[in-house]
């Protein structure tokens, strides 16, 4: 029982990865094959349904965007319930749930990363070689840095060295005993991979489903952030920017199809279940009535209540990286550094695409900026999987502390700032059969 690890337990108990698993292991048709080209690992990891998807769902369950109501709550399965009043169990043991589909992604970046070993790197195949290892690397980093906004502590640098952090898997090895990393070393890890990713992919992808240099930088952005290391974090949105820089004008659209929208750096989605994402009166009337943001993310159930609605189909939630997003984050470390003036240029820009007859926000100094600042990326990125990680970093510092309230079926339920509870429980089955420390309750 010492030896079994997260892959076994993942592909034994989820279906989302049985195609992947089928690729690999069996071969039904003598035209199939294992992959043992470069074409063959590429295609692996064109799988969007595993690749593309977001494991951000528990995070944004156990979020402040949105509210339930008694009725809404006693519907909601018991693991869902338990996301959203902060409890233990709150991840099913069964797969399909965040912990499987993140480490059952990692498994395949593994796969293509060791099989491209194997291959030599020729002036043929150079450009698709370093697309498949800038890619595989992309992903891994990427999955270890949402793992780690769910189930590690926020990043400390007085703790970080000793903070337990998340399993860095990095064969796909059955065998090989499953440990967690610091934090530190887990941050180590993602901006490592996000960096060599960035080495090595094109400056654009052929679409906004693959990864590419512009997308490597974003999600540096958003690692250093989570860290509270503003300077790189406001140096890799930049970089992000260079490439490509442009924002849609919500005056002109009325929905946006993530997938030929020139503002997505990169499409993650996620999938819910039946969950009313009711929105607090007093977030929705904090939008200007010439916000259109108000139109677009907004709509009204029959009781008069508000719902988020700003998706294609209704189920899958955009939780990947746009300009939007990097616009705020280069605008915050302007305002920390403080540069008022930079701060409040790209907030403008920003808010110039979203309010029809907008007048620039000015603010007295650096650190009004920063609260005008941080109050748009709430508004902004409401339901995009990023709060979870706001809320974490935010809570380290006493002027941003925040204590979550919730009622749910006559009891009341608080979440304290920087509480351990940030750090979501681990499904207790692996827990127990990896032999890793749960997070404490």
């Amino acid at each position: 029982m010492k030896r079994i690890n997260l892959y076994i337990l993942l592909l034994a108990l989820t279906g989302t990865f049985a195609s992947c698993k089928k690729f690999l292991d069996e071969k039904p048709d003598k035209r199939l094959k294992i992959p043992t080209t470069v074409e063959d690992y590429q295609a692996l990891l064109d799988g969007s349904f595993d690749m593309n998807l977001s494991t951000a769902t528990s995070g944004i369950l156990s979020a402040d965007d949105y509210y339930q109501t008694d009725a809404d709550f006693n519907g909601l399965d018991i693991y869902t319930r338990n996301l959203y009043t902060w409890e233990t169990n709150s991840i099913a043991d069964n797969a399909p749930n965040d912990w499987s589909s993140s480490y059952g992604q990692v498994y395949n970046t593994n796969i293509a990363l060791e099989g491209l070993d194997k291959i030599a790197k020729t002036g043929v195949n150079g450009a698709k070689w370093d697309n498949v290892k800038g890619s595989a690397l992309f992903y891994r980093g990427r999955v270890f840095l949402e793992a780690a906004t769910l189930w590690a502590k926020a990043y400390d640098n007085a703790t970080a060295s000793t903070d337990l952090g998340i399993p860095l898997k990095m064969t796909s090895n059955f065998d090989e005993k499953t440990t967690r990393a610091s934090v530190k070393e887990t941050y180590d890890r993602i901006l490592l991979d996000l960096k060599t990713a960035a080495n090595l992919l094109p400056v654009n992808a052929i679409n906004n489903m693959r990864p590419s240099k512009a997308a490597a930088y974003a999600y540096l952005s958003r690692a250093y952030l989570s860290m509270r290391d503003y300077p790189n974090a406001g140096k890799y949105a930049d970089s992000a920017l260079l490439i490509n820089n442009t924002l849609l004008d919500y005056q002109t659209i009325g929905m946006m199809y993530l997938y030929k929208n020139p503002e997505v750096v990169m499409v993650f989605t996620t999938m819910f279940g039946r969950v009313d994402f009711k929105i607090p009166e007093d977030f929705y009337n904090s939008y200007a009535s010439n916000d259109n943001r108000k139109s677009l993310f907004f709509d009204f159930n029959r009781d008069g209540s508000i719902y988020y609605s700003n998706t294609e189909d209704y189920t899958s939630y955009f939780t990947g990286i746009a300009n939007d997003e990097l616009y705020l984050t280069r605008a915050e470390c302007f305002a920390r550094a403080g540069n008022t003036s930079d701060a409040m240029k790209d907030l403008n820009t920003l808010l110039k695409k979203r309010i029809s007859r907008f007048v620039d926000l000015t603010a007295a100094d650096a650190n009004a900026a920063l609260r005008l600042i941080l109050t748009e990326r709430r508004k902004e990125l409401l339901m995009r999987g990023t709060r979870w990680m706001d809320l974490k970093r935010l809570n380290k510092e006493p002027e941003f502390k925040v204590t979550l309230k919730r009622v749910a079926a006559g009891k009341t339920y608080e979440l304290l700032p920087d509480d351990a509870k940030y750090a979501l429980p681990i499904p207790s089955k692996i827990v127990s059969l990896a032999g890793i420390p749960q997070n404490p309750r």
